[in-house]
Order: structure tokens, then sequence, then C-alpha cells
């Protein structure tokens, strides 16, 4: 079973169970060859040639284990991409929105099950106290490493957020602190790959950053998915906070609902993720702020844009 997004509301979804479902119920010829393929399901796309390709073009992830959220399709043929809603909404010769109440009405009982299975609440459990990294944790890692200027950090900003390498894992650490400037865990950044490390037992409603924008009294931030997509910001000059993924947690949206920040400045990655992202938080957060976004290309992400192609996107927000 994997776990399924439907108008902020999480579905327990079987999704190859799912599309034989759907293939049962509509009569136009579309889902004639659905294979399962390891974590993915291979199926004709329905987005062209009116379903009816010879060859299957379109792959749906169903695993749990990649970034990929399951249910996310791709069409190898037409590129059209997306989510298991809008999928099973193009096999129904329908949109999106139909494909989110399909979902719903077929599998709302499942929420309802995970809700009832939900273990009991243990009173008398006394609240835990924080526990928080002492400073001197930093002193054994080197303050420079040439990646941080490969990936665009200034001087100033790898100073003011106490940025540093560990040659030990080969990784930049980001000292990750809360509302009262202590450091909560640390993350880390590899310098050879693409693998990011958030430290164990980390509290996942601390907001990367957030603590210098109360400290500065910001009203006007940018928010990112990744620590170095926030200080890409920093260093191009634009403050910026990171939510240490796609998803917003409602303890992290509680902590901005408690600040004095008067407008948010979405700039998640383009890709399917980042815009269900975008989305979840411009439902969550509350309607007395000014919410506006960059959409950035599809692919790219902060970091993979130069300071005046990133100013030009910001330009064309409205005052």
């Amino acid at each position: 079973m994997s776990e399924i997004i439907i108008r902020d509301k999480v579905l327990e979804v079987d999704i190859f169970e799912a599309l034989q479902k759907v293939k049962s119920q509509i009569y136009n010829g579309k889902l004639n060859n659905i294979r399962l393929i390891g974590d993915s399901i291979s199926v004709p796309c329905p987005f062209h040639k009116d379903g009816l390709e010879r060859h299957n073009s379109c792959t749906i992830n169903c695993g749990d284990s990649s970034e990929i959220p399951p249910g996310t399709f791709h069409c190898f043929t037409c590129s059209e991409s997306g989510g298991l809603d809008k999928f099973i909404g193009a096999c129904f010769d329908k949109d999106k929105y139909f494909g989110e109440q399909w979902l719903l009405e077929n599998y709302s009982y499942n929420l309802l099950k995970k809700s009832l299975d939900l273990p009991p609440i243990d009173l008398t459990q006394q609240t835990k106290e924080k526990k928080y990294l002492d400073e001197s944790i930093l002193d054994g890692f080197s303050d420079y490493h040439p990646y941080m200027s490969k990936r665009k950090l200034s001087d100033e900003v790898i100073k003011k957020f106490d940025i540093k390498y560990d040659p030990l894992s080969k990784c930049l650490v980001f000292p990750v602190r809360d509302l009262n400037g202590k450091i909560s865990f640390l993350t880390r950044r590899s310098t050879e790959g693409k693998k990011f490390i958030i430290g164990k037992g980390a509290d996942k409603s601390v907001i990367y950053l957030l603590y210098n924008i109360i400290k500065e009294n910001i009203s006007e931030v940018i928010v990112c998915e990744s620590q170095i997509n926030a200080l890409t910001c920093w260093s191009y000059g634009y403050p910026a906070i990171a939510l240490l993924g796609a998803g917003t947690t409602e303890d992290q949206i509680k902590s901005l609902n408690n600040t004095n920040i008067k407008r948010y400045i979405l700039c998640y990655d383009g890709d399917y993720a980042g815009r269900k992202g975008a989305y979840r938080f411009k439902k969550l957060i509350r309607k007395d702020v000014f919410v506006d976004e960059i959409k950035l290309p599809e692919g790219k992400d902060i970091n993979d844009l130069t300071k005046e192609e990133f100013d030009n996107l910001v330009y064309e927000l409205p005052l």
C-alpha cells in the first residue's frame, strides 16, 4: 500500500489494484496493458493517441523508497507528468479533479481505518525536555571547502550561518537552530554526490534559518526546500528559510504563523514534488499574509540559476 495525498488527506492506496479497478469501469480501451515492474507500473499513456498506443510509454511510481511521491506518472513519449489523480482523471476522459473525487470515493475507508488504528494517548506521559548540541561540536570541522564556492555560497553567508566541512564524511555541515538559537541538530550534504543527510532524531518542526529571520525582524522571506537553496538566496541578497524538504509539517506552519512575517515567496524545486509542496503550504498558512510564488523551470532549483536569472524571476513578482 502507498500513501497518496488528496486534498491534504492521506489515503492508503494499492496503486496497481486501483488501476485494475479503473480499467474495469471504463469502456474506451485505455489501460489495456498494465504491468507491474519492480517499484513502478508500466501503462499506456492516456494523454496521446487516445490512450490506445501499442507499446506502453508511461510509468507510475508505486514504491515508497524513492524521493518521487507514490502515484507520480511520466510519459516518455509526450512528456506528460503529474499525480495519480490526474492520470486517473484522464483515463475517464476527465480532469484531475474527477480523479481526486474517484480516489476519495474508493479509498476513503482506508483513511477512516488509519484514524481508528491510532494508538491510545498516554496522558501520564511527561513532555520530554529538548536536547541541544553544544556549540563546541562545530570546532571539530573545517571552516571552508571549495565546494562551498562551487555552490555559490558567499564568504559572508558561510561565516554568518556557521557552514562547516567534515573531512571524515566529506560533507558540508549545516547547524540547524531552533527559535532560541540553540543547535537542534546537524544536517549534511555530500561534496561528492547528491546525498543529503538529516541528523538522527532531528526535530522536524524546526525550520532552517527561521531563527535568523526573527532575530533580524525580517517580514518578507523566500521559502525553499533545501539549505543550499536558502543559503544561495542569502548570497544573492534575499533572506530565506528552508523547510528541509518539499513537505510542510503542521508544527512548521504553527511556528510560521506565530511570527511577524507578512509575505512569503515560495520557490520550491521545479518538479511535481515541489509543486505539490507549494500547494500544501498555501493551503495551510494563515490567510492574513501575502503568498507569492516563483515557478522555476522544470527540473531546476534555485542553485541552478545565476543571480541575474534569479533576479529576473523576483522582479516579475507583483509588488
